[in-house]
């Protein structure tokens, strides 16, 4: 089990080594694609000489170095409570959702859902920002930021757009399963005994609709965690990913930045699961 734990960590830190060093390998400077790996060579040892003095958790902001960690937490602490929050969204319309469309039979709901779930991230946060712009030029009425200011981060968009794909995907998997369970014995006999409709959705079908919403977590956390990439540039959110794709190809950067987006994911993943293991003890009961 360690083992296994072990070689995955070391999977993990040279994958994002190499993913950081890539274009370094890449030399245009003569006209033509050229592929080396003395740059990268040089910035691996460069980073890891760093470790031991403190310089691989710098950066430079134009001429200005900067700490990684001391910006680093305003940024990690934004993306994590969009994830969560988003996570939550997600997760709460996927069950209820999910739940009342296990009893629809008009087909049509359904290929609504599933034609939101193929619409592309970025196609649909345009959608939104132009449909907020229309709204406000034919009403006055703002009813949402369309991106974030220096002091204003946008709040409603985002949020919409990064717990949309994700409930879609549970609301589509969860009432398949729910279909499945009230069909059971157990929820048969338990209609049948004349027991309150929304007991038996808790104590029956709920309960033994959790071991498949657990599993779920982990595509849900991985589609979040893809989505926020596109959301957090998009609306210029300032977040984890602001590290990547502002301040130019620094190694150190961005090798430090994807580390931290691995801890997010685990950090965002156990979240989402006491969430759940929450939900669970306060519905279900023996």
């Amino acid at each position: 089990m360690y083992r296994g734990k072990v070689i995955s960590v070391l999977v993990l830190i040279m994958f994002v080594i190499l993913l950081s060093g890539f274009p370094l390998m890449l030399d245009t400077s003569q006209g033509a694609l050229k592929f080396t790996v003395t740059p990268f060579v040089e910035a691996v040892k460069s980073y890891t000489d760093g470790l031991t003095t403190g310089e691989s958790f710098t950066y430079k902001i134009k001429d200005r170095e900067r700490s990684f960690f001391e910006d680093m937490t305003g940024f990690f602490t934004l993306s994590l409570t969009y994830l969560f929050i988003g996570g939550v969204i997600a997760t709460i319309v996927g069950i209820l959702a999910g739940g009342w469309m296990a009893g629809v039979r008009q087909n049509g709901i359904k290929d609504v859902v599933g034609f939101l779930g193929t619409i592309p991230d970025f196609i649909l946060i345009i959608l939104l920002q132009l449909l907020v712009i229309l709204i406000y030029k034919s009403t006055g009425i703002r009813v949402a930021k369309v991106a974030s200011t220096f002091n204003e981060p946008a709040v409603l968009l985002p949020l919409l757009t990064i717990s949309l794909i994700p409930a879609i995907y549970l609301i589509n998997s969860l009432s398949q399963r729910t279909y499945q369970i009230m069909t059971e014995d157990y929820v048969l006999t338990a209609r049948a005994r004349g027991l309150n409709k929304l007991y038996i959705y808790v104590q029956h079908i709920f309960r033994n609709l959790l071991p498949f919403l657990k599993a779920d977590l982990y595509k849900v956390t991985s589609i979040m965690m893809g989505n926020l990439f596109i959301v957090e540039y998009l609306y210029n959110l300032p977040g984890m990913t602001r590290l990547l794709f502002t301040y130019g190809h620094q190694f150190n950067l961005i090798v430090n930045t994807l580390f931290v987006l691995a801890v997010m994911y685990v950090v965002f993943l156990w979240g989402m699961k006491l969430f759940v293991s929450g939900l669970e003890r306060v519905f279900i009961y023996d």
